[in-house]
């Protein structure tokens, strides 16, 4: 049987029952398991979650995860492919279980679901592939490559997403969409300094 709780504490086990523990469970769920945005949020409640083991933290996560893949593989919401990949790899990032047979199926769906997708989703998976931070220790490229054997499929995957060209008709007056052909190149050049930071070569 799970500690539910990381330290023998009787007032916080009294305090954080079965009750609290669903409570805790709904926060967890509500941020979709971002501690990030959890903390920022409702730290206080953040500070309650944070007394929760690691294995049932782990429960929850794997949960989320599954239900990740299940809309994915679905395709009811293709428009918003782009945030469950995000999601994804966020989750499996700090998972502490489960990995690589995680990260292959996310891999494995993204090629199955790329013919479907268009160009601005395509460019907002790559920049999750790629990072979003100068480290790009944050992006799918780093986690692949360094917590799996997954790395041919990675570029794969890579080269799938990227198997399109862009034009001026293609920038709308969308934020962020003004200028596709400009933010394409940005993200693919983001992409290759990637693999030379991460000793990647690509096939």
């Amino acid at each position: 049987m799970f500690n539910f709780f990381k330290r023998e504490n009787k007032k916080s086990k009294k305090d954080m029952g079965e009750k609290h523990l669903s409570e805790i469970k709904k926060f967890f769920d509500y941020y979709h398991g971002d501690e990030m945005t959890m903390d920022r949020e409702d730290p206080e409640k953040y500070k309650r979650y944070r007394l929760i083991s690691d294995d049932i933290i782990e429960i929850w996560r794997q949960e989320l995860i599954d239900y990740d893949f299940e809309l994915l593989s679905s395709k009811n919401d293709v428009k918003n492919t782009w945030s469950t990949v995000g999601d994804l790899l966020r989750l499996i990032f700090v998972s502490r279980t489960k990995q690589e047979s995680n990260s292959k199926r996310l891999l494995t769906e993204i090629i199955d679901t790329a013919p479907i997708l268009d160009k601005c989703q395509k460019i907002l998976i790559l920049e999750h592939f790629a990072g979003r931070t100068a480290h790009q220790k944050d992006g799918g490229i780093y986690l692949v490559h360094t917590k799996t054997n997954l790395t041919e499929l990675l570029t794969r995957v890579i080269d799938v997403l990227s198997d399109f060209q862009t034009d001026v008709s293609d920038s709308t007056e969308e934020i962020g969409w003004e200028d596709m052909e400009l933010r394409y190149t940005a993200v693919k050049n983001s992409i290759q300094n990637a693999y030379i930071k991460f000793g990647i070569t690509s096939h």
